[in-house]
């Protein structure tokens, strides 16, 4: 009876709220196509006496270039103009502050810059003074609506009107205006249309306003001579857009290439942004989806039904920069009201409803709740690890309905888990006992690899002691023998009694210098045994012990002697004697072994000469140390893998 009464109760709702939510949504989407309509009417004003003051402008400057007056001009120049001593040529200051001129008008708040080395003919004379006519006549009238009036070129020059802020006398003589988007946008590279075109927005930190530049070129015979500019400050744009809206909605505007200009939510990230937030390149993927919906859009269509995001999108253009204006209608609005609705009809159901719960709730008490409790302590006692449920509960086994057959299945699936568990426990310890017995081996094996990688270390360092040891012993043989025959014959003589002055003289000079020929090499030959008795004691002990760099490299080298004379290689060390470091000499030897060895065996073909070399510095108490080789390198696909544990192009 409850089911029956719950289905009705719920297919009457929804058919309420189907039927309320049908007319809701009719009706908004009618209110919203006249409100975005009207609302971009309202916005556009401003920014399309803009565009039509600029081409008044345009057309008014063309029309009196052709009948400028160089000579008139030129004075007229003077007078207002003077060179600096920065190079640039600005407006006399007073033109700044109010100038009074012979037919009674006042000029002010007007200044303008040419920059150093540009030169002033006569065409670009009669250009430039023609503009500032212009500028000077517009800019008191345009000031009520605009922030300034201004006009660059491309020489980098401009003339503004901009009350109560001297623009172009306080700029920098080496400040670079073509750089500026208000400037390059209008260019032929940026504006090959020739056309009115608007910056992105623009936030003042100063004055805390933001704003936006329209700019209009001027080409005479198809060369670019101005551009006339004015700002625009936006915050009551912006201001309305964020808080004149239908309640629950909220408004956005942004440019056709992804700029957003106004977000109730980003106004702070466009202005960290400085005005360049780019839509696609955020991570809000419902203002993404948002604007690809806009752009996707029928033409003469303004409301847009937004699935994926639940709203509506009502969607205008703002007349002039060619802004999207969108307000989002969040559809969960048109839920609440046909939900208010369909609670009423929904609560008469509740009571009838309640009834049969408070029935169904005293019959499922004893025949399911309890019964459940008791399952409940079951699985309790399986947590624990006690799987004989049977003697430990009294479930309902007797039981001959879907409980009774749930009370058996439990049951069972205890003694399973217990036999499984049993099982595991066994395997755990055959597979531990394994394991143990494995790693056992494994230590035993790489002992026996360490003792191998010393020996053969040994070995070379032992064919490198023979063959450096074997000149300088090799040498006081020499000597010895060469002294031992001259005193043979230095003896028989004596003997004989043929021994002159001169030949002792000469025999005493022999001795001297083969005595110190032998010491020299003996003490050379010590050195060396010395050095690699250094290096065998290192590549044996893990301490740490100070150490000259380049002397090590030097002595390393000596090891590999016997693998470097089998070669046309040139191996040179590069650094100060006096580098020393703390660290581990016995690592540090094994690096310069490895590294010499990879190029000895893959770098070079076969008796092909080369250059090995070992560089080092000291930066920032750091050791720099850079090894090269110029053979064949290491192939593109390798490079992410030379440091992988055991990864070797030698494979056998």
């Amino acid at each position: 009876m409850s089911i029956r009464i719950s289905l009705i109760i719920i297919a009457v709702t929804l058919l309420s709220y189907w039927h309320v939510m049908s007319n809701l949504e009719l009706q908004v989407i009618e209110q919203l196509d006249k409100y975005i309509v009207e609302r971009g009417h309202r916005d556009s004003n401003l920014f399309k006496l803009a565009e039509d003051n600029q081409a008044l402008f345009k057309k008014e400057y063309l029309a009196r270039l052709k009948m400028a007056d160089n000579e008139v001009f030129q004075a007229q120049f003077e007078q207002l103009f003077v060179k600096l001593d920065d190079g640039t040529t600005r407006l006399r200051p007073e033109f700044f502050h109010g100038a009074k001129q012979s037919n009674g008008s006042v000029i002010k708040e007007m200044t303008s810059f040419i920059p150093q080395n540009l030169t002033i003919s006569p065409e670009f004379l009669r250009q430039h003074m023609v503009a500032y006519d212009l500028v000077s006549s517009y800019g008191p009238v345009w000031s009520n609506r605009f922030l300034d009036i201004y006009t660059s070129t491309p020489q980098n020059t401009c003339i503004v009107y901009f009350p109560e802020v001297a623009w172009a006398s306080d700029m920098p003589s080496d400040y670079d205006m073509t750089k500026e988007e208000y400037v390059y946008i209008a260019d032929t590279v940026h504006n090959p249309s020739r056309e009115t075109v608007w910056t992105g927005t623009l936030y003042d930190p100063v004055s805390k306003t933001w704003m936006v530049s329209c700019e209009t070129p001027i080409d005479v015979e198809g060369q670019h001579v101005l551009t006339v500019g004015v700002d625009i400050l936006l915050n009551e744009l912006l201001e309305r857009t964020i808080n004149d809206h239908i309640e629950g909605n909220y408004n956005m505007i942004f440019r056709d290439d992804a700029r957003l200009i106004a977000h109730h939510e980003k106004m702070a990230d466009i202005q960290e942004k400085a005005g360049l937030y780019d839509i696609l390149q955020s991570t809000d993927q419902s203002l993404i989806r948002i604007f690809q919906l806009v752009k996707e859009k029928a033409s003469k269509q303004t409301v847009i039904d937004d699935v994926e995001g639940n709203n509506y999108l009502a969607v205008t253009k703002i007349v002039g920069p060619d802004w999207y204006f969108v307000t989002v209608y969040p559809k969960s609005l048109l839920a609440g009201l046909a939900f208010d609705t369909a609670c009423f009809i929904l609560f008469l159901g509740v009571i009838s409803l309640l009834i049969e719960i408070t029935v169904l709730f005293l019959v499922l008490r004893k025949q399911v709740a309890q019964p459940l409790q008791k399952f409940l302590g079951a699985t309790q006692q399986i947590a624990t690890g006690n799987f004989n449920i049977e003697a430990t509960q009294h479930l309902p086994l007797t039981r001959e309905d879907e409980i009774g057959e749930l009370a058996h299945s439990f049951n069972n699936m205890a003694g399973q888990l217990k036999t499984s568990f049993d099982t595991l426990d066994a395997k755990v310890i055959e597979r531990t006992a394994q394991l143990d017995d494995k790693i056992a081996e494994l230590i035993q094996t790489r002992k026996e690899l360490v003792e191998s990688e010393k020996m053969a270390s040994l070995g070379g360092l032992v064919a490198g002691v023979a063959h450096e040891i074997n000149t300088p012993i090799g040498i006081g043989v020499t000597a010895a023998s060469t002294l031992a025959d001259r005193t043979i014959e230095t003896a028989t003589l004596y003997t004989n009694k043929q021994l002159k002055g001169s030949a002792l003289t000469a025999y005493f000079n022999m001795a001297q210098s083969s005595s110190n020929l032998v010491l020299n090499n003996l003490n050379r030959a010590a050195e060396l045994i010395q050095s690699f008795k250094q290096v065998a004691v290192d590549q044996s002990n893990l301490d740490k012990r100070i150490f000259a760099v380049k002397q090590y490299i030097e002595t390393s080298l000596l090891n590999l002697k016997p693998h470097l004379k089998k070669t046309l290689h040139k191996v040179t060390v590069n650094g100060y004697e006096q580098i020393e470091i703390n660290s581990y000499p016995g690592a540090f030897s094994q690096i310069i072994t490895n590294l010499v060895m990879n190029s000895l065996n893959h770098a070079y073909p076969v008796e092909k000469a080369g250059n090995i070399v070992f560089e080092h510095k000291v930066d920032s108490g750091r050791l720099i140390l850079e090894y090269s080789d110029d053979g064949c390198g290491i192939p593109p696909e390798n490079l992410d893998k030379i440091f992988e544990p055991f990864f070797t192009t030698a494979r056998i």
